[in-house]
């Protein structure tokens, strides 16, 4: 049942009643709702302010309590990159240093990797003969199950950095045979 009063004729706010349940005058909804949204804003600037100082750090890109020291670093031109591993996995980040003419020989991986080279250049050789310079301050990315050959082909040291994501208890690197690709073109598969 909904009563009102006299009120409601003139256009004031009203106080309703629903099955004996006062709802309340309209202006003390209405204020109460103000309110409400006061203190909406104020805790979404404070999150924001704090996600700032957590997330975004201070102006030299430190976090709070927090030193980042970078080993390498590199860009890419892959606008896709897709890193994905079924079931358990796990992550080995290992530092490469490859004397000149040093090489992995030909091997696969048993999941994605990341490759940051720091200093040196790293030639990739795939399986159909072609082969990839990669500078320092570059990034590649390698996906599972590719036969390909890495080596140094400069007359100094590599260093690189790579990020093995293997599925649980599988090796970072599978050897493989030489699958005697002859480069025709340009581009590796």
């Amino acid at each position: 049942m909904i009563s009102k009063n006299d009120s409601a004729a003139s256009g004031e706010p009203v106080a309703v009643e629903y099955d004996n349940i006062q709802l309340g005058r309209l202006a003390a909804v209405n204020e109460n709702s103000r309110r409400r949204g006061w203190w909406g804003i104020g805790a979404a600037a404070f999150v924001a302010a704090l996600a700032c100082v957590v997330f975004v750090g201070d102006a030299r890109g430190q976090l709070a309590g927090v030193q980042i020291i970078p080993l390498a670093q590199g860009s890419s031109p892959d606008k896709n990159v897709v890193l994905h591993i079924k079931g358990p996995s796990e992550v080995l980040q290992a530092d490469l240093i490859f004397q000149p003419g040093g090489q992995t020989g030909w091997h696969t991986h048993p999941g994605p990797v990341v490759v940051v080279i720091k200093s040196g250049a790293l030639t990739e050789i795939h399986k159909n003969g072609c082969a990839t310079v990669h500078p320092a301050g570059s990034v590649f990315f390698e996906e599972a199950d590719v036969v390909h050959n890495a080596i140094n082909q400069t007359g100094g040291v590599t260093e690189v950095y790579a990020t093995f994501m293997s599925p649980a208890g599988a090796p970072p690197l599978i050897p493989a045979g030489d699958p005697g690709g002859v480069c025709r073109d340009r581009d590796p598969d």
